[in-house]
């Protein structure tokens, strides 16, 4: 009798092993960089078959796209869902301030392993993008209803990087950090607001 063929055992093996090929390019990212996670070395660390390894990521690109969503997603990165049950300007400020700074601590590993592979050139560059893309929404939503405002946007970006990063190296605590952004964004934010509604 012939063996009954299952479409989902099969589909939960390729999801296992797309997995085990994305964690094995994070390892690989870790120890030797970016430009050391080719595909002979991320199949060996898989322990796959180059060909499985360009099967499941046609292109480079494609599997450097999974590891950034991947480390993305073992950051926590933050989604609209932290202004839930938030309300008013001032305190949806305040929770996007707290959770990007969060999120800042918790991907301290991989900044550290970027900054050690300055010399792979823009192989970051899809993790950086996403990256940004996430947090220019976020802080359009944190700024609804008035998510529209281009120089908004712009200036608590350049915040929640240069002042939280600049007082981190300067010794001081996150808490430090957010409420020194607070105090500057929020009433320049609430400013800005009145003046652009009147």
């Amino acid at each position: 009798m012939p063996r009954t063929y299952r479409l989902g055992k099969r589909a939960e093996t390729q999801a296992e092993t797309r997995d085990r090929i994305v964690a094995a390019t994070l390892r690989l990212y870790r120890e030797v960089g970016v430009a050391g996670a080719t595909v002979p070395a991320v199949a060996r660390a898989a322990d796959v078959a180059p060909a499985t390894v360009r099967n499941h990521f046609p292109d480079p690109r494609d599997l450097a796209d999974a590891a950034a969503e991947a480390i993305l997603a073992d950051t926590g990165m933050p989604d609209a869902s932290i202004f839930d049950g938030v309300n008013g300007l001032a305190e949806r400020i305040e929770r996007l301030l707290v959770e990007v700074s969060a999120f800042f601590e918790r991907s301290t590993g991989w900044w550290e392993v970027r900054e050690a592979d300055r010399g792979a050139g823009n192989a970051w560059e899809v993790a950086e993008a996403g990256y940004q893309a996430r947090i220019s929404a976020l802080i359009r939503d944190a700024l609804e209803p008035h998510g529209d405002d281009p120089v908004a946007v712009a200036v608590i970006d350049a915040v929640l990087v240069h002042v939280y990063f600049s007082i981190r190296a300067g010794g001081g605590s996150v808490r430090e950090a957010v409420d020194v952004e607070r105090q500057f964004l929020v009433p320049w934010l609430e400013l800005r607001s009145r003046k652009r509604a009147g």
